[in-house]
Order: C-alpha cells, then sequence, then structure tokens
C-alpha cells in the first residue's frame, strides 16, 4: 500500500514530535505503522486549507522518483486538523544543511542535489507548474546518496493563471528582479532565477554576506546585483549560474 496516497487512520501514528515551522505550516516527525519514519505537516490557518488541499493535488499530480513522496492523509484526532504525512528527509532542508556542513560538502555531493532538484523541477514544469517560492529552505535532502527534493507547493500554481493576487512572496535574495519590480508574477523563468541563487549558495558562500534582506538589497538586485560564489568554482558553473539569474526572463535557460 505504500505506493498509492491513503487515508491513514491517526493511531497508524506513533512517537510524533515537533520539528519545525514554516510560513503557514507545523512539520512533525512520526513513525508510521511502528516502521516507516515519516513527516506530518499540518496548517495553522485555517484560512489556508484549500491551499493545502491545492498541495496535495500538485503532489499527486507530478509523483515521481525525484519527488517528495506522499503517502496519505491524516486527521489529528484532538483537534480534528488535517496533516500530510510524508516521506522523511533525515538531513533536514539544504539551507541547514549547508550551513552545518560547509567543510565538508564535495563537488559531487553538490552537484548531485542540483541534480534531483533540477529533474523534478523540470519535470515540475512539464507538467505547467510554477512554484513560486523557491528557495534553500524549501529544498530537503535525504542522508542517503543525499537524496534531494522540493517541498512546500503550497504556493504553486498554473503557470498561466493570473487569477492569483499579484503579491511578492518568498525569500528575497531569490526572488527574480522582474517580480520585485512588479512587472509581472512568478513564472517558470522566475523559479530558475531562483534555482540559479541555489547554485550560487550550494558552492559555500552566504548570499549576500552581512547585507540585510531589505528594499535597498531588491534595488540592488534590479539593477543586476547578484550573490557570489566560492573561490574554486569551475567557470563553466558560474557561466550557467548566471544565465540562469539573467535580469532578462528570455534569456534563462
Amino acid at each position: 500500500h505504500e505506493d498509492k496516497f491513503d487515508w491513514i487512520p491517526f493511531d497508524r501514528l506513533t512517537n510524533i514530535k515537533k520539528i519545525g515551522e514554516g510560513g503557514f505550516s507545523t512539520v512533525f516527525s512520526a513513525i508510521l505503522d511502528k516502521r516507516i519514519l515519516v513527516a506530518l505537516k499540518t496548517l495553522f490557518d485555517s484560512n489556508k486549507t484549500s491551499d493545502f488541499f491545492k498541495e496535495i493535488e500538485i503532489y499527486l499530480n507530478v509523483q515521481n522518483v525525484d519527488s517528495l513522496k506522499i503517502y496519505g492523509l491524516t486527521q489529528k484526532i484532538e483537534t480534528n486538523e488535517y496533516m500530510m504525512v510524508f516521506q522523511y528527509a533525515d538531513i533536514g532542508n539544504l539551507r541547514k544543511f549547508l550551513k552545518e556542513n560547509s567543510l565538508i560538502t564535495t563537488w559531487e555531493i553538490r552537484l548531485s542535489i542540483l541534480e534531483n532538484v533540477s529533474k523534478f523541477l523540470e519535470i515540475f514544469h512539464e507538467h505547467g507548474y510554477v512554484h513560486a517560492d523557491f528557495h534553500s529552505g524549501n529544498i530537503l535532502v535525504k542522508r542517503q546518496h543525499y537524496k534531494s527534493y522540493i517541498s512546500d507547493l503550497g504556493l504553486s500554481r498554473k503557470d498561466d493563471d493570473n487569477t492569483s493576487k499579484n503579491e511578492i512572496y518568498g525569500v528575497m535574495p531569490y526572488v527574480a528582479p522582474e517580480v520585485l519590480l512588479g512587472q509581472q508574477q512568478f513564472t517558470q523563468a522566475a523559479d530558475i532565477y531562483g534555482f540559479g541563487v541555489v547554485m550560487a549558495e550550494i558552492t559555500g558562500r552566504n548570499l549576500f554576506d552581512g547585507i540585510p534582506f531589505n528594499t535597498d538589497l531588491a534595488i540592488k538586485i534590479c539593477n543586476g546585483f547578484r550573490p557570489e560564489f566560492a573561490p574554486g568554482t569551475p567557470d563553466c558553473y558560474i557561466k550557467l549560474a548566471k544565465q540562469c539569474m539573467n535580469s532578462d526572463p528570455q534569456n534563462r535557460p
């Protein structure tokens, strides 16, 4: 039954522990059926329920070997709140991994992580979706083979969906200049910009080190300011990352 989406009675979950909190949700670890380590994601804003179910629908639409496995849905008995049940990524997110392992991260590990992420992003885009909140905090990593996955699809939408409000959300260094300028909404090209920023970050440099993420930085980004790469980064790699971060969305790969 592990290959399909199930309704999971809450009593099949044990050893539930809170492990993190995001903008809209709380994440727990748990044991499913006394043997499978899983992650549980619950909303703490009931106004976002439709986004929660939309996220499940997107996960199911793009489910493949490069995507984070979703086992099913459960409901917490005491509070009646719904929880998504996911495959557990034991390292956590990429940002945390880079902070804790900056001295031991090899190019083999970096490229493996980027390959996983780019494969999923390609399939995600082929299905016509835009992630719209792409950053290293939304990339999860497993210790086994450093397999990585894109998470938090709750803000994702179809690329041709113009009904969403013209809001700027996300983490500033990863937001494309055309979005910061209000010229257009998040697009697939804006996701690629975020991927270029992750490429710079994964080399081992802190993004815009020491510079506050404020309006001044937004203006600089719109004027062509980009993150730096760690010494020793191959030129061909820098060239590709800079292409991804091109100011013109049409010129991104």
